[in-house]
């Protein structure tokens, strides 16, 4: 029986460990790496992160600013712009839905908290700006410190090059005051790794459990989950659960995704084999 954690979150909680958390991914953007453009206004973003919602989501990550290789840099003015309004208008529809917003920079994490996300899911882990662990930390956020490598990392395997990545972001987080029971950490899939190097990380993902904090897998349609024959975006659906049901089997408890209600059905099942769930007869 997997033991029940409480990840705080400004005023909510999430249980994790005992069932696995879906982090619904919403790109408010025209050039995410694998569904930019399908999201063009606020309504339809809205109507898809309440799908996602209904589909089995505890979590809605909103980004105003596509994070895909070579990616074009977004001004703070519009990645607020396209991020707000949708929590805005998410927060009025579902008052206690929990939205994340994906952000490196502070002035935009300040202002989606502001409108009402709970949780700032930076994918450089504190490292790029200096006032975003001050920013989560004065609105209690729950965090999620990513380990990226794209700016170059020091030598060794690509588990010790993350646990030195943690580290950092570890103690920026202490010292601007970020409560421990508010972290949650991603390994960085696809983030300056070679696919063998996915590999390594899907394939330690225990080890890297040991850390003592709770784990995200973010792996969805990533380039690993085209291995070994090349597949397209359309055609990574099967892969992506497999690295869920390989995550539930390792003790991670949170997964972003794209496809929620597949992997929602995938990961209700995994936690009944390897969370200790039980059946009625």
């Amino acid at each position: 029986m997997s033991k029940a954690i409480e990840w705080t979150v400004k005023d909510a909680r999430v249980e994790l460990g005992t069932r696995s958390v879906i982090v619904g991914i919403l790109n408010a953007t025209p050039d995410s790496f694998s569904d930019g453009g399908q999201v063009d206004s606020v309504e339809s973003a809205v109507a898809r992160a309440l799908r996602m919602l209904d589909d089995g989501a505890g979590i809605i990550d909103v980004g105003g600013e596509s994070t895909r290789p070579g990616f074009e840099p977004v001004s703070p003015e519009d990645e607020i712009g396209r991020v707000v309004p949708v929590i805005e208008d998410l927060i009025g529809k579902r008052p206690d839905c929990i939205l994340s917003v994906d952000t490196s920079k502070a002035i935009v994490a300040e202002a989606a908290l502001k409108a009402g996300a709970r949780v700032v899911n930076d994918i450089w882990g504190f490292q790029f700006d200096p006032e975003m662990a001050a920013v989560a930390a004065a609105s209690s956020a729950g965090v999620i410190l990513m380990r990226n490598g794209r700016d170059g990392e020091l030598g060794g395997s690509v588990l010790n090059r993350i646990r030195a990545s943690w580290e950092k972001s570890l103690r920026l987080a202490s010292a601007a005051g970020v409560a421990e029971s508010a972290i949650a950490l991603d390994p960085g899939v696809g983030f300056g790794t070679t696919r063998q190097e996915d590999l390594e990380i899907l394939r330690g993902l225990e080890v890297l459990r040991s850390f003592g904090f709770p784990l995200m897998l973010g792996a969805s349609r990533k380039r690993i989950t085209a291995q070994p024959k090349g597949l397209p975006l359309e055609k990574r659906l099967e892969a992506t659960l497999a690295t869920s049901v390989a995550g539930v089997m390792a003790g991670v408890e949170l997964f972003r995704v794209h496809d929620v209600a597949e992997n929602a059905r995938a990961l209700d099942f995994s936690d009944l084999i390897y969370r200790g769930g039980r059946l009625d007869e």
